[in-house]
């Protein structure tokens, strides 16, 4: 190829707060000579924004869902013998889904392809296992580009797709990235012994060369600062973590705690926090700007986040937020839940304690608070174990890889499509 290679890039919303890490990888993608698109399948609905996606260069697009207009296309591609049965295949994939979800992706997705040809993209990659991937998987059923998908948590733990679904995906996709051991295994077991090839397992990186540790020598705090970077939603545990201040007041520690972040369970939360009379020590900061997380990370004495499975099956596989703490040299506390435990060595760069139990992490909160020698060796060994695994540049070098593997694969399949300029 003599040209950059050219990545769509299909979510469901960009650039979410929570989702960092689809923007960061894109950034890499581009430093790296990739050029990028981004089809947006709704309207960003968060407010906060980074300074550093200035950096992005990529072409963002919300794609449109009219049916109507789909149909039109549809219509247009059954006509033509060589997309026939691509048509064809898609609009039966649709009707596998519910009638309004189905539809709004096949929508959606014969706007990607006419994008897509367009623009001459390469290769699809969507981020999250449900609506994306479907909708990236019907855009290549209709113009023949290779897909692969990103599977994360919410999309794996909650998502109604059975391992038929799951087959389904992996035979139509060039590979399923899977960002933890733990995921690897059981999107694995999912896919069954045929294709447990597909899946492979890449961890989520973050820019090492943006987020720097503090200084080594920073003096001890008093009081000792905690931090929690979270969405106010059950699988984060925030209410276990108030028990627990509650603990470490009644014990007669000397802290404070900031707790960055929004969500639906914000005002219980406050609520909460105020029926524990902790006011004084737990202040709620909202949502910020990701800069501005960074700084308070490298302000903190200790960074917890006491993750859990929510009831409806949900949980964290390996929450960003840890990468970024350890990154800034700060030791962590958080439970032993999916991929946690591969990012924390329990004793180590921080400490595991039991999911939900508040008595376990008061306990691991006061080893931190009362002794700044290993709040120091901690928050050390945290940054080294960052930069072996979590290192954004390795680890989209390898994406980038797998990126043209895909690309060449498939190019030896199809006959190369002249090239248009995108409208």
């Amino acid at each position: 190829m003599n040209r950059p290679l050219r990545i769509g890039y299909v979510v469901k919303r960009f650039a979410r707060v929570s989702e960092t890490f689809i923007a960061q990888e894109i950034i890499e993608l581009e430093r790296r000579g990739v050029e990028v698109w981004v089809f947006a399948l709704g309207a960003n609905d968060e407010p906060a924004t980074h300074s550093w996606l200035r950096k992005l260069r990529a072409e963002v697009v919300q794609v449109p869902s009219s049916f109507t207009e789909a149909w039109t296309q549809l219509a247009g591609r059954y006509r033509m013998p060589k997309s026939r049965g691509g048509a064809a295949r898609a609009v039966l994939a649709a009707l596998s889904d519910p009638m309004d979800r189905g539809r709004r992706s096949l929508a959606q997705a014969v706007e990607i392809a006419r994008l897509v040809e367009t623009a001459q993209i390469d290769h699809l990659h969507a981020h999250f296992a449900n609506q994306p991937a479907t909708t990236a998987m019907l855009a290549h059923q209709l113009c023949a580009v290779p897909f692969s998908v990103t599977a994360h948590a919410k999309d794996i733990w909650t998502n109604p797709a059975g391992p038929r679904d799951w087959r389904r995906l992996a035979r139509a996709a060039s590979f399923i990235v899977t960002v933890s051991d733990m995921t690897h295994r059981h999107v694995s077991g999912l896919v069954g012994e045929r294709l447990s090839g597909r899946p492979q397992r890449l961890y989520n990186g973050i820019d090492l060369e943006a987020i720097r540790p503090r200084a080594g020598t920073a003096a001890a705090q008093s009081p000792a600062r905690l931090l929690c970077v979270a969405r106010m939603v059950e699988k984060k545990g925030v209410d276990v973590l108030l028990d627990a201040c509650a603990d470490l007041r009644r014990g007669g520690l000397a802290f404070s705690l900031d707790i960055i972040g929004d969500g639906e369970l914000a005002p219980q939360l406050r609520q909460r926090a105020a029926a524990l009379g902790l006011e004084d020590v737990v202040q709620f900061l909202g949502a910020l700007p990701h800069e501005q997380v960074i700084a308070a990370m490298r302000a903190c004495d200790a960074f917890t986040l006491p993750c859990r499975i929510a009831a409806d099956g949900d949980m964290d596989t390996l929450p960003t937020v840890l990468l970024e703490a350890m990154a800034c040299g700060i030791p962590c506390i958080s439970t032993p839940i999916a991929g946690v435990p591969e990012i924390i060595a329990d004793g180590e760069t921080g400490y595991l304690v039991a999911s939900g139990n508040a008595h376990e992490l008061a306990i691991a909160m006061t080893r931190l608070i009362s002794d700044p020698a290993t709040r120091l060796r901690m928050g050390c060994a945290a940054r080294q174990r960052a930069e072996q695994l979590f290192d954004i540049r390795k680890n989209v070098a390898v994406l980038h890889g797998w990126f043209e593997e895909a690309v060449l694969a498939s190019s030896m399949r199809t006959p190369a499509a002249p090239v248009r300029q995108l409208a």
